[in-house]
């Protein structure tokens, strides 16, 4: 049996904006509650650049990640294959283990916002972890 190999990014620029570390904390506003529970946590954005035909390669993030499509079209596969596409003015959660990749299927640059929330311990490289792609699916 081989080794099971990441895949990487593919004409995709990832550009940090900002981190900060909220620490502890619990927040609740219509409807909306957000927690960290017992742990510190960090919120951290960065600007995403996919290129026609580019792809973010198969990942998870830790903790939870809100992603917004600022312009063009992406498609997010999960590890079972489903697709779900995505245009600009909407946006998408992904889940701790959650693992997926989004690719740029269409004829110009899509640009999204991802804000990590994630245990302050987490490094920069760590906001993602790099995953094989699923045998089940031949998307890259």
């Amino acid at each position: 049996m081989g080794a099971a190999l990441a895949t990487p990014p593919k004409d995709a620029t990832v550009t940090p904006l900002t981190r900060a570390t909220l620490g502890n904390f619990e927040a609740k506003s219509d409807g909306i509650e957000v927690e960290s529970e017992q742990r510190s946590a960090d919120i951290a954005s960065a600007k995403v650049v996919l290129e026609p035909g580019g792809s973010t390669g198969w990942h998870h993030h830790p903790g939870v990640t809100l992603v917004s499509v600022a312009s063009g079209t992406v498609t997010e596969y999960d590890k079972q294959c489903e697709k779900s596409v995505h245009k600009a003015g909407e946006g998408f959660v992904e889940s701790h283990d959650a693992v997926h990749v989004v690719r740029n299927n269409g004829n110009e640059n899509a640009v999204l916002y991802a804000t990590f929330l994630v245990p302050t311990n987490t490094t920069d490289e760590g906001l993602r972890v790099d995953e094989p792609k699923p045998r089940n699916c031949n998307v890259r």
